[in-house]
């Protein structure tokens, strides 16, 4: 969601309250509430911290992306689509991995399979048709496996098979 100038310094003059208040023993949680700051409670001692960093002024706690994302940049796009054109059947799983490996950007894969949607490069819905030829191999090695499978009719006995519910004398 992208703020206007005037929205972005109005959250940060709240947060600004938020630091103040909770340092002088106001209940953080109720005061977060009362302002109306978007963050969670486990949010604020990294908030502080910034606040102290940027010498305990307001402007040290605006909004620093403006409402531009991050995780999908061009490049990361440009390189998605080009590792999909080398191979269609990546998984957004691998994808995941290549764009950490290459950009060091920690992306989740739902925010990946958008991108890769958006493209339009998405893997067509449902399990990958098998190869004509596995399943050739598949049902070779069933036959295979299923040959030598039958017993003599004189050497049953050996095998106790035949008497396997039976009494012994």
């Amino acid at each position: 969601m992208r703020y206007t100038r005037k929205e972005r310094e109005d959250l940060a003059r709240r947060k600004e309250q938020w630091i103040l208040r909770t340092e002088r023993g106001e209940n953080s949680e109720r005061v977060r509430r009362e302002l109306k700051v978007p963050l969670k409670t486990s949010s604020f001692d990294w908030l502080r911290q910034r606040y102290q960093a940027g010498g305990r002024k307001w402007q040290a706690l605006l909004e620093r992306r403006h409402g531009v994302a991050t995780k999908g940049t061009a490049k990361v796009k440009a390189f998605l689509a080009k590792a999909k054109a080398r191979d269609p059947q990546l998984t957004g799983a691998e994808l995941c991995l290549q764009v950490w490996e290459r950009f060091e950007i920690e992306i989740s894969l739902g925010r990946l399979n958008a991108l890769v949607r958006e493209a339009g490069l998405s893997n067509p819905p449902g399990r990958p048709a098998k190869a004509p030829e596995a399943e050739q191999l598949a049902a070779t090695a069933k036959e295979v496996d299923n040959a030598g499978a039958f017993f003599p009719s004189g050497r049953a006995h050996r095998t106790r098979r035949t008497r396997r519910g039976a009494k012994r004398d």
